[in-house]
């Protein structure tokens, strides 16, 4: 399998994790170290193995349902770093009802061994302009 096939895998099964809304599925896909950083949309920077996973805690137990589509994957690979650009298109269902959100997210992986494991997760929410404004340039 090449690097770039195992870094889809890898972000996959992110993803899967991410949807199963389980702990205990998310805690192998990220490299147990202090030097890990998370950054969900609207939160501040997060660092090391526990504030990490207890932000995964939270967020699991704040929602039923989570799907994604992805988009506009963009795949970096560089020696043991990688890194994957994605548009995430999510769906979820909880306390206030569903609502669906665009994010862009940075996703950084190190290999490990034979494994990518996820060093940097970063998501941003995309605001689009009203129809009547020009795009940023």
């Amino acid at each position: 399998m090449s690097d770039q096939e195992a870094l889809i895998k890898a972000n996959q099964a992110f993803y899967q994790a991410f949807e199963s809304l389980d702990i205990e599925k998310m805690e192998p896909i990220w490299l147990r170290d202090s030097k890990i950083v998370c950054i969900h949309p609207g939160w501040r920077k997060l660092t090391g193995w526990g504030p990490i996973m207890n932000s995964w805690e939270r967020i699991f137990d704040a929602v039923f349902e989570m799907k994604f589509e992805l988009r506009d994957l963009h795949l970096l690979v560089s020696g043991d770093m990688a890194v994957v650009v994605t548009e995430e298109n999510l769906t979820q269902r909880g306390y206030e009802g569903t609502m669906r959100t665009q994010v862009l997210a940075t996703n950084i992986y190190e290999r490990v061994g034979s494994r990518w494991m996820m060093v940097v997760h970063h998501g941003s929410p995309v605001i689009q302009p009203a129809d009547d404004e020009p795009p940023l340039q």
